[in-house]
């Protein structure tokens, strides 16, 4: 049979728009037959984020990690990592959607490093995972109008991103909170967590290993008391403490550039950080602790801080150091 060349030139053009197509689709997600190797990644589309395998700058190792990083800034800022304590040791990694329709990291031996770990069966045609405009990643079901069975925002690591929540259930303890790296080159779980604690009011806090350092004072239903005014959280667009009145307080805030975030640095500071395109750097805004005389119990039960003596910690009247060095 003789095969006209237009009609080969028509079959091969199908061809590559077939195959445009589908790269236009798993751009922004992740299908049961469109997993990503380490050298892809997904962009959402307004492209500001991307999600892939990434390895920290200025570290020494070559393990790999899966997570969420601005895409359009010359400096490296990850705001979301899976893999955190089951990094891929080298450039094998795969990630997809298993048999059992969740997001999973998987090695060149194809040994399980993460998974989003959703119960519900579904089967893996069923589902798939988007890189949505706010940096959010989502596991969603086909067969429910595109049901959200599991997102990184209910799942957060470091950072406290525009539209998402930070909250607490008092009834049940439950917590959604932000954790530190280990260090500025190793994003494993740091010893710092911040959120919403009741106490019995909302008040942010932030410990380390479970231990208090830092609280903002109560939130009076406008302000969080004890911040100074220019410290105040107010300051930051579209910032709400919400009340379910059924026991579940949330915090959130709504700024009109996905170019901004909330992070809880391996220090145990928190800083609200803006991208000014003009100088090409992050901006520091507000920042949690200010002073180390914002630290919890800085001084003691007995003594007040002022961070222009040397030292900054003098007892009240009444009271004596303990011993001549404090």
């Amino acid at each position: 049979m003789v095969v006209s060349v237009d009609i080969r030139r028509r079959f091969a053009l199908i061809l590559v728009l077939a195959f445009s197509l589908r790269l236009c689709f798993a751009e922004d997600r992740i299908t049961f037959s469109t997993p990503i190797k380490d050298s892809e990644t997904l962009l959402c589309n307004n492209g500001i984020f991307r999600f892939g395998f990434f390895t920290p700058v200025n570290t020494t190792t070559r393990l790999r990690y899966v997570g969420i990083w601005y895409a359009k800034i010359p400096i490296q800022t990850v705001v979301w990592v899976a893999n955190k304590d089951t990094p891929v040791n080298d450039t094998s990694g795969v990630i997809s959607i298993s048999n059992d329709g969740n997001l999973v990291v998987t090695d060149g031996q194809n040994r399980l490093l993460w998974s989003t770990n959703v119960t519900v069966p579904v089967s893996p045609n069923a589902t798939w995972v988007q890189l949505m405009d706010t940096g959010n990643l989502r596991l969603q079901d086909n067969r429910n109008n595109g049901e959200i069975l599991w997102e990184s925002f209910k799942h957060p690591y470091s950072s406290f991103l525009p539209r998402m929540n930070l909250g607490t259930k008092g009834s049940t303890g439950e917590n959604i909170k932000i954790t530190s790296w280990r260090s500025n080159q190793d994003p494993s779980t740091g010893n710092y967590t911040a959120g919403i604690a009741l106490i019995p009011f909302p008040e942010i806090f932030i410990r380390k290993n479970n231990v208090t350092q830092w609280r903002s004072g109560p939130w009076n239903g406008q302000v969080f008391i004890g911040l100074p005014d220019f410290d105040s959280l107010l300051n930051i667009d579209g910032f709400t403490i919400n009340n379910d009145n059924q026991g579940v307080y949330s915090m959130t805030y709504a700024n009109d550039s996905f170019m901004y975030h909330i992070n809880l640095d391996p220090d145990g500071v928190i800083y609200q950080r803006d991208w000014v395109s003009s100088v090409r750097a992050w901006r520091i805004g507000v920042k949690f602790p200010y002073t180390e005389c914002d630290a919890y119990g800085r001084c003691g039960r007995y003594a007040s801080c002022n961070t222009r003596e040397d030292p900054p910690c003098n007892c009240v009247k009444g009271f004596v150091p303990r011993n001549n060095t404090e």
